[in-house]
């Protein structure tokens, strides 16, 4: 059964979330909701190259899947169209790859040592004359 989700667009993330509602910050680049299972679990997904992306075509679209594999509950759940459709209940062998491979993500897409020098080297040259 896919769970129709209300859409919130708000600038701050109320403290208290109500189940059914996924809030949207634009202007923080985060989307949260409370775990569609039913456990009670606040759920926050930055918004990012390196984290999900967010889609609007007339309804909300949140990639990639939505993985509690470290909560009691282990829900695995992907937001499409505004509705939650549900997977299979993800294994500790799971949970601990896609935790490797979103770390894997994150250092490329923040940790650019060579960007970083690159840039640190024609600043030094600009100052240099």
């Amino acid at each position: 059964m896919k769970q129709l989700l209300e859409i919130i667009y708000t600038e701050f993330i109320p403290s208290e979330l109500e189940t059914g509602r996924l809030y949207v910050s634009f202007q923080y680049s985060t989307a949260s909701h409370l775990c569609a299972c039913g456990c009670g679990r606040r759920v926050v997904t930055p918004l990012g190259a390196a984290d999900w992306t967010l889609r609007f075509d007339g309804a909300v679209t949140l990639h990639p899947s939505i993985g509690n594999g470290q909560w009691p509950c282990r829900s695995h759940y992907w937001i499409r169209g505004d509705r939650v459709v549900w997977g299979q209940t993800m294994s500790a062998t799971q949970v601990s790859a896609d935790q490797r491979r979103d770390a894997a993500g994150r250092a490329r897409s923040y940790g650019r040592p060579h960007v970083k020098s690159r840039l640190i080297s024609t600043v030094r040259k600009f100052l240099r004359g």
